[in-house]
């Protein structure tokens, strides 16, 4: 017996090695963005919120001072229609869009140059149940801000490099 826990041990070890080293990486997990410090001039709304988070949950100072300021606008979340419309059920997709620059803020000196932040998700809505169709859109909304400041903090972490 101890050697079957020994081997599956050993499995697992390698099997984890092998996907750390490919760069697989569990979801929700919160690696640091490696920013020691940085200023957030974005817009006062639930996307830079959550931005806001996941820095500060990652170990990074939010600091006017800082010598990094991250340009965030404002979120734009637009539906667009997907397939055929049936007896009361429709398929949407959602789409959060907010523009996105670094900057240096000693010279003003852009590491990053304006880009749009995208993210997606499809929706079944069933037009019978419009609170339960409410709900499932605002919790739709809030899983693509996540999304979206993940990405976001995933385009930052080459900036600590620099």
């Amino acid at each position: 017996m101890q050697r079957r826990h020994f081997l599956r041990l050993t499995l697992a070890g390698i099997a984890g090695l092998g996907l750390g080293g490919c760069g697989f990486q569990l979801r929700g997990f919160d690696a640091a963005s490696g920013l020691e410090s940085l200023h957030l001039a974005a817009a006062n709304d639930d996307l830079a919120q959550a931005v806001r988070e996941r820095l500060t949950r990652g170990g990074t100072r939010l600091d006017e001072a800082a010598p990094l300021r991250l340009n965030l606008g404002a979120e734009r979340i637009r539906e667009r229609p997907l397939g055929l419309v049936e007896s009361g059920n429709r398929e949407i997709e959602l789409i959060l869009e907010a523009p996105f620059s670094v900057q240096r803020v000693e010279d003003g000196a852009y590491l990053l140059p304006q880009e749009t932040l995208s993210v997606s998700q499809r929706l079944h809505i069933n037009e019978a149940n419009l609170l339960a169709a409410d709900d499932q859109r605002r919790e739709a909304e809030a899983n693509l801000r996540r999304e979206a400041a993940s990405r976001l903090l995933d385009r930052l972490r080459p900036l600590n490099e620099r």
